[in-house]
């Protein structure tokens, strides 16, 4: 048997092999166990968190190769400002591009050879989220790249870096609010009313906005903070010199990830003691903390496995490590997020800004992976000389991407739907059961003090009593709408019969006279 010092590389490889080989398989059972645990709430979150990073998966990737292309071919070796520029090209295609793709599918823009199904709007809603989630997380990462890239032009330091964030959501925030005045100008074209599919085209663009804006002002925030705590700026995609990394201290790399979740507590204080919000900048906002949190979790892990573990490897094996070590403390996350929420006394609001954070955990494990794949991709370009490095990505993206999307559209997307559906349902509960609770205090009020908090087990209990019997009215309405079709169709069935019998009398009455004129 070889030793290592004999052939170092085969080690090497195979090490790199093995640990895939054992992470994926405890990754993918692990995944299996939470999909299917005893706790609804943790299977949940669970589903949520894979259905982000399969998203963000491909959405990088497709960027990646996209980019990759344009790198090559057109701004390789050119200045930077030039790169900028194209940038904000690459950025105003994907943004309209978004616009575009969204209402072919609602059907607001008629493409022939296209069905939007009109008479399933289940199906339609499926497709309308399985491409805005796609194209909106492309959109912001071309949204990173292009801020990102006018970062390394402003002068190098602290605050002007930190500038360009906020500068990033007034613009992003602006072209956002240009593009809502186009579609509703579009929506009340003609008939001067909005149709149910243009409400949801319009309705889905909005939150992807949202998302574009929390992935390009997060980035750009967290990059800025990686230049004051570790004094080196890092290049638009997040990446350091290796010796860079390498020199980064535990205590830099745990100074960053403080940062996110001091600005997680601040957002969880914001949601329990200010109650207003802002339509467009509160959710944004809340985007921008939890993608925060996922960023500066992401790099200080980076940092910190690069200064203890990796000194000298930086390639395959450091990159799968990563997203490993990434994807457990993610999952860790969920489950405390999870117990959290199980809290008697939990806000609504909080439990809005958990599902962001939940959200955000999913782009943080999508993103470690693309990483590894961007290794992976990297190593096979080097090896195979068929095409050039570029197109042999972007083949290798779409390849993966169409596989992946597929799956994901049939099996995942559909589960995140129907709980959506169910949260919606579980909230209205809980706002009737609010109501009925404040009515219940101003009746005991009149008496004297209440007999028991409002906020027990059994006002609980009668909020999913509430959401419980709302969910049978509906279907006892559906059923009532279905009788009374069957009632018409019944009714119509007897004129029929009574039609058919009038019609039978007078041709026996006609026998009979061309009976009687025969003889």
């Amino acid at each position: 048997m070889a030793s290592a010092e004999e052939d170092p590389q085969a080690s090497k490889a195979n090490v790199g092999i093995s640990v895939m080989l054992l992470g994926s398989i405890g990754f993918m059972m692990a995944l299996f166990e939470l999909t299917h645990c005893y706790r609804a709430k943790m299977a949940k979150y669970t589903w949520k968190s894979i259905s982000a990073t399969i998203s963000i998966f491909s959405a990088v990737l497709i960027f990646q190769g996209a980019n990759g292309i344009v790198e090559a071919y057109i701004t390789e070796g050119a200045p930077l400002w030039v790169q900028f520029l194209v940038s904000v090209v690459h950025l105003l295609l994907w943004f309209v591009g978004l616009q575009l793709d969204l209402a072919v599918i609602t059907g607001v823009v008629k493409v022939p050879c296209f069905d939007p199904r009109f008479d399933d709007l289940e199906i339609m809603e499926s497709r309308l989220k399985t491409f805005a989630i796609l194209m909106g997380h492309t959109t912001g990462f071309a949204a990173i790249n292009c801020f990102a890239t006018f970062q390394q032009l402003v002068p190098r330091n602290f605050l002007t870096t930190f500038l360009v964030a906020p500068l990033a959501w007034l613009l992003l925030y602006s072209f956002g609010r240009v593009t809502d005045s186009v579609r509703e100008r579009v929506a009340l074209l003609g008939d001067n009313e909005k149709t149910k599919n243009e409400e949801m085209w319009d309705e889905e663009i909005e939150e992807t906005e949202d998302d574009v804006i929390g992935l390009a002002v997060s980035f750009c925030f967290v990059q800025s903070v990686r230049f004051l705590v570790g004094g080196t700026l890092p290049n638009p995609e997040g990446e350091e010199p290796d010796e860079v990394m390498v020199s980064h201290s535990d205590m830099q790399s745990l100074t960053l990830i403080t940062v996110g979740c001091l600005l997680g507590l601040f957002e969880a204080l914001r949601v329990l003691y200010i109650k207003k919000t802002i339509e467009r900048i509160t959710p944004q906002g809340k985007n921008i903390i939890a993608m925060t949190l996922s960023w500066c979790i992401f790099f200080g892990t980076d940092g910190f496995l690069s200064h203890n573990l990796f000194t000298h490897e930086h390639g395959m094996m450091k990159t799968v490590t990563l997203a490993l070590t990434v994807t457990v403390v993610a999952l860790a996350m969920i489950f405390a997020l999870e117990q959290l929420q199980d809290c008697k006394h939990i806000d609504d609001s909080i439990d809005e800004a958990i599902r962001a954070v939940v959200n955000a955990i999913g782009i943080l494990i999508g993103f470690a992976w693309e990483k590894a794949f961007d290794v992976a991709v990297a190593e096979i370009t080097a090896k195979v000389d068929v095409l050039p490095d570029p197109v042999t990505k972007m083949l290798l993206a779409i390849l993966l991407a169409g596989t992946v999307v597929p799956a994901w559209y049939r099996h995942i997307l559909p589960v995140i739907i129907a709980m959506e559906a169910e949260e919606e349902r579980e909230n209205e509960g809980s706002k009737e059961g609010e109501a009925l609770g404040d009515v219940a205090e101003a009746e005991e009020g009149k008496k004297g003090t209440l007999s028991e908090p409002l906020l027990s087990e059994k006002n609980n209990e009668k909020a999913e009593l509430i959401a419980t019997f709302e969910s049978y009215k509906k279907t006892i309405a559906e059923l009532e709408e279905e009788a009374a079709r069957a009632n018409e169709l019944e009714q119509k069935n007897r004129e029929l019969e009574n039609a058919i019998g009038t019609i039978n009398q007078e041709l026996g009455e006609l026998q009979k006279l061309a009976a009687i004129l025969h003889n």
